[in-house]
């Protein structure tokens, strides 16, 4: 019968010492290449060469990065024997990247459209000023939708319902337990809310208490539209379904160099970093089975402060 120690032996007529453990070694592993990925991209530059003191560069890649998720990050496969069911998106999967620098130098100075009759010790210390700036706009991360894990690893989800993934974002202060502007979500939560999971009231009333399986559902219907999946099951909705929260940043710098002999040239420069003092969100938690501050599509934390930073250079 199915199930039965040393079966697969017996059906196939192999003698009960087919397979035998070398007693020479503690264990054996084989170690081959389970896992690729493909990466196409499609890439453009505009350059504009130094014309009035102003250059710059801006750079946009539309790209999609594709593998075996399950290999690649560490917990191994979903399903060991249907490796394919792992090939999606990669974590360093960016479908839009667009950066831009440059820099301009100051019209100040003799010979330049503001102070150019100037001269001496002022002269001096009004030129030679330049400004730059680097802006980098790039989709977020890759994310999964987690759920416990029902076959081996990677648990994700079933979709049973109509879960817009399309609208997530990040929204500040959404989150009932916030206090301030520290916290946020991913989600909508006029729009859904966290139920016991169906497969907790399948249980006997004796373990029913002891479930602490999660769903997510509408918020006005009450309609399931993720929950876990069922034992032995993957999830229906994917891996990598997703991306994480967009990260725009632009930095400067303000700078000036002067010579102090024929060889010596000293350059101050001040840089400026998070220009916009733009809020970066944290990474969302999105675990159905969430709680506390780790609750689905909660935001715990942000970074991204304005900072500056002074370094004086002597060149000879």
């Amino acid at each position: 019968a199915p199930g039965v120690n040393g079966q697969v032996l017996r059906s196939n007529g192999y003698p009960e010492n087919f397979i035998v453990a070398n007693p020479q070694f503690l264990s054996a592993s084989m170690i081959t290449n389970i896992s690729s990925n493909n990466y196409h991209s499609l890439q453009a530059q505009a350059t504009m060469r130094p014309t009035h003191g102003l250059s710059g560069q801006l750079t946009y890649t539309w790209a999609k990065n594709l593998g075996f998720v399950g290999y690649a990050t560490g917990p191994g496969f979903t399903d060991p024997v249907n490796r394919r069911g792992d090939y999606t998106l990669v974590t360093g999967d960016r479908t839009h990247d667009l950066r831009a620098n440059g820099s301009f130098a100051l019209p100040i100075g003799p010979g330049k459209l503001l102070f150019g009759k100037s001269s001496g010790v002022f002269a001096r210390a009004i030129e030679g000023w330049q400004v730059g700036w680097v802006a980098d706009v790039s989709s977020g991360t890759p994310l999964s939708i987690a759920a416990q894990s029902m076959l081996y690893a990677n648990g994700v989800p079933d979709i049973v319902g109509p879960f817009d993934l399309k609208s997530a974002g990040v929204r500040w202060g959404t989150v009932t337990t916030s206090t301030g502007q520290t916290n946020g979500s991913y989600f909508d939560l006029t729009k859904y809310k966290i139920v016991r999971d169906p497969q907790c009231s399948a249980l006997p009333s004796t373990l029913a208490p002891l479930c602490t399986l999660q769903a997510v559902a509408d918020a006005n219907t009450g309609q399931i539209l993720l929950q876990n999946p069922l034992p032995g099951k993957r999830g229906t909705l994917g891996q990598f379904v997703m991306h994480g929260p967009i990260l725009p940043r632009i930095d400067g710098n303000l700078s000036k160099s002067f010579h102090v002999t024929e060889s010596k040239i000293v350059q101050l420069r001040i840089d400026t970093f998070n220009v916009m003092n733009h809020p970066l969100p944290a990474t969302p938690n999105v675990n159905i089975n969430g709680t506390g501050n780790t609750a689905f599509g909660q935001i715990v934390n942000k970074t991204g402060s304005r900072r500056f930073q002074g370094s004086l250079r002597l060149s000879f």
